[in-house]
């Protein structure tokens, strides 16, 4: 499969400019103390439809593997990797998965942003040994579906770290969940997390139209099988129809 699908210009164009969602999703009644504003946007009709898609041919593609770890990355920085997959985790728990959203981005870690949920306890103090593994796993706004921040890296070489040690984390938790989402840097960038692209069962690339050419997204999925990825699909974020989708739906 070459493809995923065209990905939710809409939704996640919105988000991009405005820094904001359309409605906000509250979460369920929680202790007090502990309630708080998802920052996802409420996902149309539509859009829900389309992850409904891609979430039916990833099963397809993974066929009867025991787990489900998928590892979203991008060709270039600045593509929309975070939000598709946060978008995406919506859309599993949505539907009843049970659904753990890890953040090893270490250069720029977002998924917490997106859920309003703790920057740590997360991976760097996993690592450091300062936080147990059942305390860096986080509640979100949604039902079933649980988040893992980065956490507060120390410097560079902390960061290096936790990209190394995040194929080994995926290892652990890949059964424990019905999906296991990993969002790392994007290829080239010197925390992408080779570990997790060898440690999942499959690797989503996120290409953002009119900005990434095909020599680039096409040496992206070289790197990505040359460490033991597994591609799926690519996902063509942020797609303009010039002509309305009725008139592509006839061509």
């Amino acid at each position: 499969m070459s493809k995923i699908r065209d990905a939710l210009r809409k939704s996640e164009g919105e988000f991009q400019r405005t820094g904001a969602p359309r409605d906000p999703v509250r979460p369920p009644a929680r202790p007090r103390g502990e309630g708080r504003l998802s920052l996802v946007p409420a996902l149309s009709a539509e859009v829900l439809a389309h992850y409904e898609l891609i979430g039916k041919q990833v099963d397809v593609a993974l066929g009867e593997t025991a787990s489900r770890a998928l590892v979203f990355t991008a060709s270039l920085r600045g593509e929309g990797c975070s939000t598709v997959i946060s978008q995406y985790a919506e859309t599993l728990a949505r539907r009843g998965d049970r659904v753990l959203l890890v953040d090893g981005n270490a250069r720029h870690p977002s998924l917490h942003h997106f859920f309003n949920a703790p920057d740590s306890p997360g991976l760097a103090e996993l690592v450091n040994g300062d936080a147990p593994p059942e305390a860096i796993v986080h509640s979100t706004g949604f039902t079933n579906l649980s988040i893992v921040p980065l956490g507060r890296c120390a410097d560079r070489s902390h960061s290096e770290h936790i990209s190394d040690f995040l194929g080994e984390y995926v290892g652990r938790v890949a059964t424990e969940f019905d999906f296991v989402l990993v969002d790392v840097d994007y290829v080239g960038s010197p925390f992408f997390s080779s570990s997790a692209v060898n440690a999942g069962d499959g690797v989503v690339l996120i290409v953002r139209a009119g900005k990434t050419n095909r020599e680039v997204a096409t040496r992206a999925c070289e790197t990505v099988r040359r460490v033991g990825g597994n591609i799926l699909g690519v996902i063509l974020n942020r797609r303009q129809f010039p002509i309305p989708d009725f008139i592509y739906r006839r061509l």
